[in-house]
């Protein structure tokens, strides 16, 4: 695989596009006092890329990666496909994933395409195709992000469906092998043929959800490997390919995921403040969703990272400020976002990006809290991440590569996971 840089990378998203207003320069000053030596751009504006539907607006970004360069600021470009625009929507309707037979996901939020349809593949590849024809040779960029938190849904369209049928007969080969094998005597479930397989909407059968669900992993791997295998067609030798892994999406498998990536990345969130007390003061259930709660839960993260390929990692999003619903703001205490990171490359991680740069001025996350509030002047958050950035520079190479010890195995099945 490319070679990451001899240290851990320590930075965060941003997103320039975003900005109310001028600041590029001011943006990136800041980043290199506060040590930052890498961001993640590009991945969620796919309608500012192709504003209409074969025309494409490419100059925005190379004013952020000259800038970046000339700063000695690393950037991992991101493909856009997870955010379709609307007129991709306008005009393919039936790309419309479904959350259950028939029942389309209404647009206006994020990861509503079914990613299997051939109209929502060829736009996607024509995008990514511009992009990386533009940009990948720059010498700002050393790596590439695909898509952005794949599995976040189990599509229920016809054709996935289909297919998940034609699977079932390639496996089986006939309708009693399935009807023994699935124990469908059980509550009058026995098939006649295949066209008697009904749809997951309702389904209560273990078996059945088991086999779905890891169909749907299936499609989200091969997802990522198809556009990792475009990516790569433009990439240098020296330039890293990944995606970024939420750990709580359930249309995933992240050991077959990453067979087709150079590095994992992924997404560690965490409850700030007493979330990261000792003795622990979390609730006694301690359950773990998109975000984990307890210190313990923290480090459970770091291992799962580790563990998708049994190497170090990126941390691509992690807390900057304030996460969750507008209503939640507990940003870290002093001294947090240190213990935080230093965990995390204790476990592993090769880099540290936080989620964001700037707090947005609009959006469904204007209250996620990012390193700059709304008013854009530098803060707490700021003064704190730069004394972290501070110390990995200091310590350079020394911490890069780090391989945790462990004294017991866990076992994760995914398709079980429901």
């Amino acid at each position: 695989m490319p070679a990451l840089p001899a240290r851990v990378l320590f930075g965060a998203a941003y997103y320039h596009e975003y900005q109310p207003h001028e600041r590029l320069k001011a943006d990136l000053d800041l980043m290199a006092e506060a040590k930052f030596t890498v961001i993640r751009v590009g991945e969620s504006v796919w309608s500012t890329w192709e504003p209409e539907n074969g025309t494409f607006d490419l100059d925005w970004l190379r004013p952020v990666l000259d800038g970046a360069h000339e700063r000695g600021i690393s950037v991992v470009l991101g493909t856009p496909t997870y955010a379709v625009p609307p007129w991709l929507s306008r005009q393919y309707p039936e790309i419309a994933a479904e959350r259950a037979t028939g029942q389309r996901i209404g647009w206006g939020a994020r990861q509503e395409a079914d990613f299997t349809h051939p109209a929502f593949r060829f736009h996607a590849e024509r995008v990514t195709r511009e992009i990386l024809a533009r940009y990948a040779a720059h010498p700002a960029v050393i790596g590439f992000q695909v898509d952005n938190e794949p599995g976040l849904r189990l599509p229920h369209n016809h054709g996935v469906f289909q297919r998940f049928v034609d699977h079932l007969r390639a496996r089986y080969g006939d309708v009693e092998t399935l009807n023994r094998e699935w124990g469908l005597v059980y509550w009058s479930h026995r098939l006649s043929t295949w066209a008697d397989l009904w749809t997951p909407d309702g389904n209560a059968q273990p078996q059945y959800d088991l086999a779905w669900r890891a169909f749907q992993a299936r499609q989200t791997t091969e997802f990522v490997a198809w556009q990792a295998d475009i990516v790569r067609a433009y990439a240098r030798d020296d330039q890293f390919v990944t995606t970024c892994i939420s750990y709580g999406h359930p249309a995933f498998e992240d050991d077959e995921l990453t067979d087709s990536l150079d590095v994992t990345a992924g997404n560690p969130y965490y409850d700030m403040q007493d979330g990261l007390s000792l003795p622990d003061r979390t609730p006694d259930d301690h359950e773990q969703q998109w975000k984990t709660r307890g210190v313990w839960a923290l480090f459970q993260s770091g291992d799962r990272m580790f563990s998708s390929r049994q190497a170090p990692f990126l941390v691509t999003e992690t807390n900057a400020q304030a996460i969750d619903a507008p209503w939640v703001n507990k940003p870290a205490y002093d001294g947090q976002w240190r213990q935080a990171a230093w965990a995390l490359v204790a476990r592993g991680a090769r880099m540290v990006e936080y989620w964001h740069w700037h707090t947005l001025h609009f959006g469904a996350e204007t209250h996620w809290g990012g390193i700059l509030p709304h008013s854009g002047r530098p803060g707490r958050v700021y003064g704190e991440l730069a004394r972290l950035g501070a110390e990995f520079d200091a310590a350079g190479a020394l911490v890069a590569g780090i391989e945790p010890d462990a004294d017991i195995a866990m076992v994760y099945s995914m398709p079980t996971n429901g």
